[in-house]
């Protein structure tokens, strides 16, 4: 915490603060910035957060391999739409091939660590075997 020349304290700068606290702190600093702008970009700033917040439910955060993630930005960017619009194109048939049984996580199940959950995928192992068949296709298509 640091005093600033009025007097006041300034809370932008404290060392180890708890995440929820830092949020509370950042919710109050964003309305204190808001007041001062016109009122026209407050009510345009007021709808991006209603908007934000109607898409919450949709929302999903997922931890990739950065490898992947690249690509997936790469082929968005390529293909000019939204990266999430591109993932739930891209996991439309092999989640219905889950469910339908067509696949199985079968073989990538390992052992979790974590007692939330009883098994890990072995993604390294997925990520292998992908770039095998890719390689497999590409040899197969120049004998054709």
């Amino acid at each position: 915490m640091k005093n600033d020349m009025k007097g006041l304290t300034r809370f932008d700068e404290l060392p180890g603060v708890d995440p929820a606290v830092e949020s509370l702190l950042g919710q109050g600093q964003r309305r204190q910035d808001e007041a001062r702008l016109p009122r026209t970009e407050r009510s345009r700033k007021k709808k991006e957060r209603e908007r934000a917040q109607k898409r919450k439910p949709n929302r999903i955060n997922l931890d990739l391999p950065v490898d992947l993630k690249k690509r997936l930005e790469h082929l968005a960017r390529k293909e000019g739409v939204p990266i999430s619009q591109l993932v739930a194109f891209l996991l439309y048939e092999p989640v219905h091939q889950l469910e339908s049984r067509v696949i199985s996580l079968w073989g990538y199940k390992i052992a979790s660590g974590c007692p939330k959950f009883e098994c890990n995928l072995d993604l390294k192992r997925r990520a292998d075997e992908a770039a095998h068949h890719d390689a497999a296709q590409r040899v197969a298509s120049r004998k054709s």
